[in-house]
């Protein structure tokens, strides 16, 4: 559940908006208040995961208070305001809307509202909340949309970033999960995906095959000396390891490579986010999949040392938690995330 804090000058939208936060299923009304000074009590004693608020209730304290609040609370915060109180500025942490006409609304408004004001708050806290605030990066949303703490605090701000892969990998449960986050991720999406996958001998294109025909995505089987194209998906044939090689221009291109097995696994996920940090250092996403044993553990954690991006899969979506555990628990997680919600983090990033 997402804890919301409800502020304003006005009672009568108080109780509005209490009345439509208690409709809803994954918001949880905490508490509220009128004025800032109770706002800043409720914020340390409630530990809400947002407020909502009118912005009369900031400038009735000083012209400066709205942005003082944005510049020393990380809680974001959903600001209504009213023709004649427009907002100036547009901080980072705080999502500016019009004010409805509350005290006008029926049973029904207030039903359909509910569903509005859920999905708002969803797209606030992911749009605010890991976009833009670099603080709160280190915050993920579970699937019954409450409020988790990642594992670690991610020091910088990967807003603008131009990175150039996705590199996944992935062992156990492994079709059924890329299935799902290939449907998640779409048509045109703009970076290549590159994929390694344990499976055993001859499967391979029978899985791509099988990911192409279900998915909307070009699915490739990787061949030597390939330069990838954005949108497309490559993964790495049975028992070769996938490495990269960098080319003028800021490119680079796909390198089959035949090296002996990386703790008996041959394609290896370590290999392949090992070769990532030679040649393309920050600028690319790593996403650590199901899967048995701890492969990608290592080289997830020198990623993000370097300044990359990398998302593990969560215990409850994950059909084995061995890699993406291995990986988190070695320190190797900027984010930790449900399966189903991993594409729309990748779109995001990019």
């Amino acid at each position: 559940m997402i804890r919301v804090l409800v502020a304003g000058s006005s009672a009568v939208v108080r109780s509005v908006l209490k009345e439509i936060i208690l409709k809803t299923a994954k918001l949880e009304w905490v508490g509220e208040a009128a004025s800032y000074g109770a706002l800043k009590d409720g914020l340390s004693q409630q530990n809400p995961d947002i407020v909502i608020s009118d912005k009369n209730l900031f400038d009735s304290e000083r012209p400066s208070t709205l942005s003082d609040y944005s510049h020393t609370t990380q809680v974001p915060a959903i600001i209504y305001y009213t023709p004649d109180a427009k907002p100036y500025f547009t901080p980072q942490n705080i999502k500016f809307v019009e004010m409805p006409e509350f005290i006008n609304f029926s049973t029904s408004k207030i039903s359909e509202y509910a569903e509005y004001l859920e999905q708002l708050i969803m797209d606030v806290k992911c749009s605010v909340v890991f976009g833009n605030h670099p603080s709160a990066l280190n915050s993920s949303l579970n699937e019954d949309g409450s409020i988790s703490q990642a594992l670690q605090v991610v020091s910088k701000n990967y807003k603008g970033r131009k990175f150039k892969a996705v590199l996944v990998g992935v062992s156990t449960g492994g079709p059924g999960a890329l299935l799902e986050f290939l449907k998640g991720i779409g048509k045109n999406f703009p970076l290549p995906i590159i994929i390694t996958q344990h499976i055993d001998s001859f499967f391979d294109k029978n899985l791509i095959t099988w990911l192409g025909s279900e998915s909307t995505i070009p699915v490739h089987l990787a061949e030597n000396n390939v330069r990838p194209l954005p949108g497309h998906v490559y993964f790495a044939p049975s028992d070769v390891h996938i490495t990269f090689v960098a080319y003028p221009e800021n490119t680079f291109n796909i390198i089959l490579n035949h090296d002996a097995p990386v703790n008996f696994l041959r394609p290896s996920v370590d290999k392949m986010f090992e070769s990532a940090a030679r040649v393309l250092g920050a600028d690319c996403i790593a996403v650590v999949l199901t899967g048995m044993g701890a492969d990608g553990a290592k080289e997830c954690l020198h990623l993000k040392q370097i300044g990359a991006y990398t998302i593990t899969q969560d215990k409850a979506s994950s059909v084995i938690y061995g890699m993406p555990k291995a990986a988190y628990e070695m320190g190797g997680s900027c984010e930790v995330l449900p399966l189903n919600q991993i594409p729309q983090r990748l779109w995001s990033l990019v």
